[in-house]
């Protein structure tokens, strides 16, 4: 019987050890998935910055080929179950108001029709969008904003599907040949479509 307590004591140390190294080996293995995490979230986040760079080069690239006033992205949101549509990135000429701050969770069913067309047509031509926007707030919005005519070229992801429209707007009637405007934002959509940021 007095054997009893040392050998209680001896497996109580040895558990106790096994448990100590156990949660140490297990405290390390959290560590380096929390590090490997982190590095792969900066490197996302590098690669998120350089893509959004690369977007706004093209969008400059179409507003002074097109002579235009104003160049945008407009995504549907969220990606899974669409509610809405923001401006996601825009550049404009100097003295041009933006239309990022006036289009931000704007519900689609407030413009249907405008959003129909954005995602079902892969390139519209308005060259009075006073007379030829069929949804009365979308026209509201582009025309208290001093848009005259546009163009507008669809962005899909591998599958087809609607993932944003590049609008280019002009404040005058456009002068642009519309077959270069055509080209301009194919080409354009092609470098922007797969490295399009999800809107959150």
């Amino acid at each position: 019987m007095e054997y009893i307590a040392p050998i209680i004591s001896a497996v109580a140390a040895i558990i106790a050890g096994w448990f100590t190294y156990n949660q140490k080996t297990k405290d390390k293995m959290t560590d380096l998935r929390i590090e490997q995490l982190r590095k792969e979230e900066e490197k996302k986040g590098k690669i998120r910055s350089d893509n959004t760079g690369a977007i706004y080069g093209v969008l400059w690239h179409i507003l002074h080929e097109l002579q235009a006033d104003r160049v945008y992205i407009v995504q549907p949101h969220p990606l899974s179950n669409n509610h809405f549509i923001s401006v996601s990135m825009e550049v404009k000429r100097n003295g041009i108001k933006g239309m990022k701050p006036l289009i931000q969770n704007l519900e689609i069913a407030n413009v249907a029709l405008f959003v129909s067309e954005l995602a079902s047509r892969e390139y519209l031509q308005f060259r009075d969008i006073a007379s030829e926007v069929r949804d009365k707030r979308a026209r509201a919005i582009l025309s208290m904003n001093g848009s005259v005519s546009s163009v507008i070229r669809r962005l899909s992801d591998d599958r087809y599907d609607w993932i944003g429209s590049i609008i280019c707007e002009f404040n005058d009637t456009m002068n642009a040949d519309p077959i270069f405007c055509r080209k301009t934002l194919g080409d354009a959509a092609d470098k922007i479509q797969y490295i399009l940021p999800e809107m959150r």
